[in-house]
């Protein structure tokens, strides 16, 4: 029965780390450092935020290559966690243990009006029902059933060929009087996998008739998904818009709007995979055959968002950004972003970013910093995050490194 027990919690595990591969919109250094990605930052790092501020310095040239990669919960913190600390933990996540995860790696060009980047991205998200959670933190109980309805999750592995252009109606700025306006569109041409996690049913663990422990009920998880073969075969595809407008009112202050990820990839052969338990061997098994390939859509929307911000230039060397955003994900999940950050370049071959945000989704407090190295040509920035876990318990990790040469 031990080995029935085992074999389930680490099921349980195993799904959590396969699906939580990073949620929100992609990240820089720069704005992993600065907390959050402002719709008021410009260059190559305003391709997570506002793609009207793309091309602000469109008077330069900018290669680029950068990594970045997060992962969060709401439940788990990076210390021991004892019994009285579990009930306090388990008191937070009513609605679910929830979770995710980004990465994105690839190169941006930005030349004159027009700006294009490729890169690989991961995104995910998981909604695992309270009971799952609390299987997994206190582990299980005899006789206590576990309700496994509710527990969703959804996420992608992805190309993204991106196109940015964007204009500055000379007209309009005058009209509104200010120094800079900018409205810009990227499009992204998307390609790779996805896919889908739904958990139901009621799973038990008592008592046979000879005194043994055993799982009993109907608790399953499904989890669906295609598997590309090539350029075309079993591949999702899809398609997604940025919008964006970045306005200078004057020397001092600057604001930002955009809507960023609106689109999905879908495909339409896919595989399922059944997890449930066998009463006869005692152990969670697959049902049906995941080599077949079902004809049925399966589609993932990318998390949509709605951003609006404000950058105020406090001194020379000192530049203020505050920023709201919503996000929409694929499951029906929302979330309110609020952040505020600071930009110091008293160095200015070393700037140093540090910034504050509050996710009602996480439930949480994030400190992030970051450090550049600005050498002629060459720019070096690297970001991080949850600092909250050097004082205090922090649910996240997060963090980017980005290589630039820009002329």
């Amino acid at each position: 029965m031990l080995k029935t027990i085992l074999i389930m919690s680490c099921f349980l595990l195993i799904l959590v780390l396969t699906f939580n591969t990073d949620i929100e919109a992609a990240s820089s250094a720069k704005t992993i450092g600065l907390g959050d990605e402002f719709a008021t930052l410009v260059g190559a790092d305003a391709f997570y935020g506002n793609p009207g501020a793309v091309n602000a310095t469109s008077d330069r040239f900018t290669f680029e290559f950068g990594l970045a990669g997060s992962l969060w919960n709401n439940l788990l913190v990076n210390e021991y966690i004892d019994e009285e600390m579990k009930d306090e933990l388990l008191a937070d996540v009513e609605d679910g243990f929830l979770g995710g995860g980004e990465s994105n790696t690839g190169l941006k060009v930005i030349l004159g009006p027009v700006a294009i980047s490729a890169e690989g991205r991961g995104v995910g998200l998981f909604d695992l029902s309270y009971d799952v959670a609390e299987l997994l933190l206190k582990g299980n109980e005899i006789d206590k059933s576990y309700d496994l309805n509710g527990s969703i999750g959804s996420g992608a592995a992805y190309g993204d060929l991106g196109i940015n252009f964007s204009i500055s109606p000379e007209s309009l700025k005058e009209k509104l009087d200010l120094k800079d306006l900018r409205i810009g569109l990227t499009y992204h041409h998307l390609t790779g996998a996805i896919f889908s996690l739904e958990g139901d049913g009621t799973t038990i663990i008592t008592y046979d008739e000879e005194g043994d422990p055993v799982v009993r009920g109907d608790g399953y998880f499904v989890a669906k998904y295609n598997e590309p073969d090539g350029i075309n075969d079993g591949t999702a595809t899809g398609s997604a818009f940025d919008f964006g407008v970045y306005a200078d009112l004057n020397d001092k202050y600057s604001l930002g709007f955009s809507v960023m990820n609106l689109g999905a990839l879908t495909v339409d052969g896919i595989h399922e995979v059944r997890y449930e338990y066998n009463e006869v061997t005692e152990e969670f098994e697959e049902v049906g055959d995941s080599e077949v390939v079902k004809d049925e859509e399966l589609k993932y929307k990318l998390p949509a968002i709605i951003r609006l911000g404000g950058k105020m230039n406090w001194t020379e060397d000192i530049d203020l950004f505050a920023d709201y955003s919503y996000t929409s994900y694929n499951d029906g999940q929302k979330d309110h972003k609020f952040a505020t950050a600071t930009e110091m370049t008293w160095l200015k071959s070393l700037p140093l970013r540090t910034g504050i945000s509050y996710s009602t989704l996480e439930k949480d407090f994030d400190w992030s910093a970051g450090i550049g190295l600005d050498l002629w040509v060459f720019e070096a920035d690297l970001g991080v995050s949850d600092l909250m876990g050097l004082f205090n318990d922090s649910k996240e990790v997060e963090g980017a490194l980005n290589l630039k040469i820009e002329f």
